[in-house]
Formats: C-alpha cells, structure tokens, sequence
C-alpha cells in the first residue's frame, strides 16, 4: 500500500526580521539588498528545516518573502 504525500498551502509564519525586511522594501525605505537576500535566504531554510522535522513529504519555501497570502 503506498501512502499519500503531505505538503501544505499558504505562508508561514514569518519571524519579525523577516517582517520588517519586507515592509522596508515595499515602503521603498533604503535597505541593503545583500543583507535582505540573505534574511530571506535563511528564513527559507528554517522554514524547510521545520516542515522537513514535521514529516512534510512536499515542502515550500513558506511564501517567506511575500508581502501578503495575495502577492
């Protein structure tokens, strides 16, 4: 018998670095893009690393650097 694959659908939570990141870029703020690429960079291994610990058989990058469910 095979079994079904899990994944999930949507964001997940994101931490308040990454929060903030992200509203500086929208808000057209100056921010160091390097810096913000590897903020993102590592808010998407953690949250690959926490889906993997949960036994998610499909795993996304979490939508870590969307603004919103809807971009």
């Amino acid at each position: 018998m095979s079994r079904i694959l899990t994944t999930h659908v949507g964001s997940l939570p994101r931490t308040q670095q990454v929060v903030d990141a992200i509203f500086a870029r929208e808000r057209g703020e100056n921010f160091n893009r390097t810096e913000f690429d590897q903020i993102m960079a590592d808010a998407v291994v953690e949250n690959v690393r926490r889906q993997n610990n949960a036994g998610v058989d499909i795993v996304s990058d979490g939508e870590a650097s969307k603004i919103s469910y809807a971009t």
